[in-house]
């Protein structure tokens, strides 16, 4: 079963609580040797005295609000989010992070990245229900917070990590740029995370994500080429 997250990245750069419309924010994301800040200063949907005292919601207890009661700081703004529902399958982001951020990457990149390991992610995406009247937590990793992986690279070579070579104005207004990121991860060995979703605001469910098998499966395992 597909979950399709598309979200207008624009309103949620700049949001209005009011639009109440889907959005999502890339709260983590971290490699071997590099990561990304938190360099992207948002407002959360929720208000004062929501979930987690107007910070991030339940994914994101770790992550310290703003100034403001829902004002926070985030990796970059999801444009969209796919995860086919298998313990294996992908998770595939598509966000808009900073000139700063998309520097860092393109420079691994640029330089042969030398290991597809992800040791952070983590993500919080949020919608409206519009028969209940409220904003729910729509997806985001549960247990724990924070995963782990490493990039999905079919065939062994192609590393499914690009950044965009121009840059995306915020707003025709804003003389800031943005670029936007793709990637997918898949989970790492012998680890399993649990993962959140919802339809509405009463219908949340879990999926599990990844595999743990015992010690004596793992030593029958043959050894990596």
């Amino acid at each position: 079963m597909a979950h399709n997250y598309p979200c207008d990245w624009k309103a949620g750069f700049v949001m209005d609580p009011s639009q109440k419309q889907r959005v999502g924010y890339l709260l983590a994301l971290e490699g071997n040797d590099w990561v990304l800040a938190q360099d992207i200063q948002v407002f959360s949907p929720f208000q004062a005295g929501a979930p987690a005292a107007g910070t991030f919601g339940t994914a994101a207890s770790t992550f310290t609000a703003g100034a403001a009661a829902n004002l926070d700081k985030c990796v970059g703004i999801i444009e969209a989010y796919n995860y086919e529902g298998g313990v294996g399958d992908a998770i595939c982001i598509s966000a808009y992070i900073s000139a700063d951020s998309g520097a860092i990457l393109k420079g691994k990149m640029q330089s042969t990245l030398t290991s597809t390991i992800i040791k952070k992610l983590s993500w919080w995406i949020v919608n409206f229900d519009e028969d209940k009247k409220v904003w729910y937590e729509e997806a985001y990793p549960k247990t724990p917070s924070v995963v782990n992986g490493q990039l999905n690279a079919p065939g062994g070579k192609d590393i499914r990590l690009q950044v965009a070579d121009d840059p995306t104005k915020v707003h025709p207004n804003i003389d800031v740029n943005v670029y936007n990121l793709y990637f997918e991860v898949v989970p790492a060995a012998n680890c399993l995370f649990s993962l959140q979703f919802a339809t509405s605001s009463t219908t949340p469910f879990i999926k599990n994500w990844g595999l743990k098998v015992g010690k004596a499966a793992v030593a029958a395992l043959p050894a990596p080429t």
